[in-house]
């Protein structure tokens, strides 16, 4: 397998923009490139593919130099949400067709393809047309095409974004442990945060740049800036003034023996580092919900706090919401990372 590197790209055009980017992405390992919409993931894959030329900086796989060398002979498959074949292609001519690409002979060939419709459910469908499969079916079957085509590099750019929720955790746990035991070397752009949890390190990207890499449990707890908390995970991005050791807020105010600025910047806050005031408790925040949703046993509330703030909280499943309801919260302004305005 391959190591894959670019150095000092930068890429400056309409809608597509990457700013001196430098990174390796390690042989057989997984990195997830994240970031806000527009923040040059999927262009950055897109110039390892060949698909876009940058305007400068170099693309290597291994120790040689990609960048005069066409997307379809770089040792590597990008792959998105849609399966790369004609629509009116029956799975089983899909999987047939992936094994005749890796020039298998005809009992190898059907080996893989038995083995591929067992793992990934495809049984019921082998003679069904790609553009009757349902969304979730679909995803199975690109899995189970990439996974016989075997790329020594995979490039995903939100390959399974199309995936059913219910289903998403078992898919995305087998998949991902599939690459591993072939030992692909992957680079996504991950469609959810379910994806995210499952790569072993994590770029996030902000407006064409790198601003943060490291394990998605750094980025997470640690995020050095808005686009990195907001790619981890939701994220209240709460503006503060700070005077002194006062910390002024839409929430409240709170005091911090050593700032790290003075003047404007913002709070980051997890939903869930809001929890409810205890019936003898003083609270820091009455919160009025204005829409809720319940998911994963707990309730995920939005609402909105003097100047139009929308502020989101996560509560326990076992707390009674409805729309209007006013809440006494509290906070630990501890676990807030305060950044200075850019």
């Amino acid at each position: 397998m391959l190591d894959v590197s670019v150095h000092n790209l930068s890429l400056a055009r309409p809608n597509f923009a990457l700013r001196d980017v430098s990174l390796t992405f390690p042989r057989s390992t997984h990195t997830a490139v994240v970031g806000p919409a527009g923040c040059g993931a999927s262009t950055l894959l897109q110039v390892i593919a060949g698909a876009i030329r940058a305007d400068a900086g170099e693309v290597r796989i291994g120790s040689r130099v990609v960048n005069d060398l066409k997307g379809g002979r770089r040792p590597l498959l990008h792959a998105t949400s849609s399966i790369d074949a004609p629509r009116r292609w029956s799975v089983r001519h899909l999987l047939i067709a992936a094994a005749r690409q890796r020039t298998l002979d005809r009992e190898d060939r059907q080996h893989e393809v038995d083995l591929a419709t067992s793992k990934w459910l495809l049984g019921d469908l082998l003679d069904r047309r790609l553009d009757t499969l349902s969304s979730t079916e679909e995803v199975r079957a690109h899995l189970a095409r990439i996974e016989i085509l075997k790329p020594a590099i995979l490039l995903g750019d939100r390959m399974l974004e199309r995936l059913n929720l219910a289903e998403s955790v078992s898919i995305v746990d087998e998949w991902y442990r599939t690459l591993r035991v072939l030992g692909t070397t992957v680079i996504s752009a991950p469609s959810s945060l379910i994806e995210l949890g499952a790569s072993d390190r994590v770029v996030v990207l902000d407006d064409g740049r790198v601003v943060q890499q490291g394990v998605p449990s750094e980025i997470y707890g640690d995020p050095r800036s808005e686009a990195a908390a907001m790619a981890t995970g939701d994220v209240n991005a709460i503006p503060v003034t700070v005077r002194g050791n006062v910390v002024e807020s839409v929430i409240g105010s709170w005091d911090l023996a050593t700032p790290p600025f003075q003047g404007s910047g913002i709070a980051l806050a997890r939903p869930g580092d809001f929890t409810l005031a205890g019936p003898n408790e003083e609270s820091d925040l009455i919160f009025g919900v204005e829409e809720a949703s319940f998911y994963d046993g707990a309730w995920h509330a939005r609402g909105l706090l003097s100047g139009a703030f929308l502020l989101r909280v996560t509560l326990p499943g076992s707390t009674e919401i409805h729309k209007g309801k006013l809440m006494a919260l509290r906070y630990d302004a501890t676990r807030f990372r305060l950044l200075p305005k850019e």
